[in-house]
C-alpha cells in the first residue's frame, strides 16, 4: 500500500467520524424535544369530567323556556335535554282528565352551541308535514280519533295548527303544533337563523273548544339563544304609514263605550211629604209617635157624647167616627199641638128627686 492509498483511507475515516458526531447531536436534540412535549401531549388527551345526567335532567319550573297561559294549566315538572345544536324541554302540565297520558308543552330551540367539544348527538329539525303531525298525535293521544281543523289561524308568533278529539268520559283533547322561523329568503349564517318547534297536548273534562284553543293563543316564549345572529322571528314589521299621517284619525277606543274614568254612583236622597188633611189625634206621647213608621195605620178613638135624662145623667156613646187619614210625622219628630184629643168630662147636673149634687 502506497502513501496515496493511505491518505484516501484516512480521509474517509475522518468523514465518517464527523457524520457520526452530527447524528449523535440530532439525537440528543430530538430526545430533548420529545421530553418537553410529553406534558403537552398528556394535557391534550385529558378532558373535563362529564356529569351523569347532563344530557337529560330535571330543571326548576322557573327555567321553562315556554310558559303556559296565566289561566293554566300549571307547570308540574320540566325535563331538559341538551344536544349539540338544540335544547329540548318537555314541560309537563297539571292533568285532571280521565284520558291516559299527561298534559304536555314541548319546546325545541335550534341553533345552540354544544356544551361538549367531542360529543355527537345532534337533533334533527323535521319540517311540519301532515304525515309527521299524524304520527305525533298517535303517539301523544293513542286511541283518540283526532279531527284536524281546516281554518287558518295565527297567534303572536305566526300561523299554527290544531286538532280536537273526544277522550275518555267527557274529556275533550287538543293537539296543537307551531314552527317559529324566519322567512326563507331572509335566513343566512350571519342573520335570522335558528328555529323553535312548539307542540301542545291538552285534555280536560267538560271543556269547550274555545277554552282549549285559548292555550295556543296565550302561551309565552321566554327562552332565547345568546347569539346576535339567532333570530327565528324574522325582521320587525315596519311602522304603519297611517301613523302620523293626515286623514287617519286614531281613537282610544273605537269600538267601546267604556269610560276611562269610572262614573261614581248617584246618591239617593229621602223625600218627605205631608198630607193636606188634618192629622188624626193620637193618644201616644210625641216621642213614641215619632218612632212609629208612617205606613202603620192609626186607630181612631170614638168621642163620647153626653145627654140629659129625666132621672139623671147617663152617658150615651155615639157611633164611631169615620177614620181619617194617618198622621205623617214631621222631619223633626215633634207632634203637632193641634193633634191632641180632648175627652170632655161629665157635667154636674141638678137632680129633681132631691138627691145631692154629684160632680165627677
Amino acid at each position: 500500500m502506497n502513501v496515496r492509498d493511505l491518505s484516501v483511507l484516512l480521509g474517509m475515516a475522518e468523514k465518517h467520524l464527523v457524520r457520526k458526531q452530527e447524528m449523535s447531536g440530532l439525537g440528543l436534540l430530538g430526545a430533548a424535544v420529545l421530553f418537553c412535549g410529553l406534558p403537552l401531549l398528556a394535557a391534550g388527551c385529558a378532558g373535563q369530567p362529564v356529569q351523569m345526567g347532563t344530557f337529560a335532567k330535571n330543571v326548576p319550573a322557573e327555567q321553562a323556556m315556554v310558559l303556559p297561559p296565566p289561566a293554566g294549566p300549571g307547570i308540574v315538572s320540566v325535563i331538559e335535554r341538551r344536544y349539540d345544536n338544540a335544547v329540548d324541554q318537555d314541560i309537563f302540565l297539571y292533568t285532571s282528565a280521565l284520558t291516559p297520558g299527561q298534559n304536555l308543552l314541548k319546546a325545541q330551540f335550534f341553533g345552540t352551541v354544544s356544551p361538549f367539544k367531542l360529543s355527537d348527538n345532534k337533533l334533527t329539525s323535521t319540517p311540519v308535514t301532515e304525515a309527521g303531525i299524524a304520527s305525533e298525535m298517535r303517539r301523544a293521544l293513542p286511541g283518540v280519533r283526532m279531527v284536524r281543523s281546516s281554518f287558518f289561524v295565527q297567534n303572536n308568533y305566526g300561523p299554527f295548527g290544531y286538532a280536537f278529539g273526544r277522550g275518555a268520559g267527557n274529556d275533550l283533547c287538543m293537539y296543537g303544533w307551531q314552527q317559529v322561523r324566519s322567512p326563507s329568503g331572509t335566513i343566512s349564517p350571519l342573520a335570522n337563523h335558528g328555529s323553535i318547534q312548539i307542540r301542545a297536548r291538552i285534555c280536560e273534562a267538560n271543556a269547550s273548544e274555545q277554552k282549549l284553543l285559548a292555550f295556543m293563543y296565550n302561551y309565552t316564549i321566554t327562552g332565547a339563544v345568546d347569539n346576535g345572529s339567532w333570530n327565528p322571528y324574522g325582521e320587525p314589521q315596519p311602522v304603519s304609514p297611517r301613523l302620523g299621517g293626515v286623514g287617519s284619525p286614531i281613537y282610544p277606543r273605537p269600538t267601546s263605550a267604556e269610560p276611562i274614568v269610572p262614573v261614581l254612583p248617584q246618591r239617593t236622597s229621602a223625600v218627605y211629604t205631608r198630607s193636606a188633611t188634618a192629622p188624626v189625634a193620637q193618644s201616644t206621647p210625641p216621642a213614641a209617635a215619632a218612632a212609629v213608621p208612617p205606613a202603620v195605620p192609626v186607630v181612631s178613638v170614638p168621642r163620647p157624647v153626653m145627654t140629659q135624662s129625666a132621672t139623671g145623667t147617663s152617658p150615651v156613646t155615639a157611633e164611631p167616627s169615620v177614620s181619617r187619614a194617618p198622621l205623617v210625622p214631621s222631619p223633626s219628630g215633634l207632634a203637632q199641638q193641634t193633634g191632641r184629643m180632648s175627652v170632655p168630662s161629665p157635667s154636674c147636673t141638678d137632680v129633681t128627686s132631691g138627691a145631692a149634687n154629684a160632680c165627677r
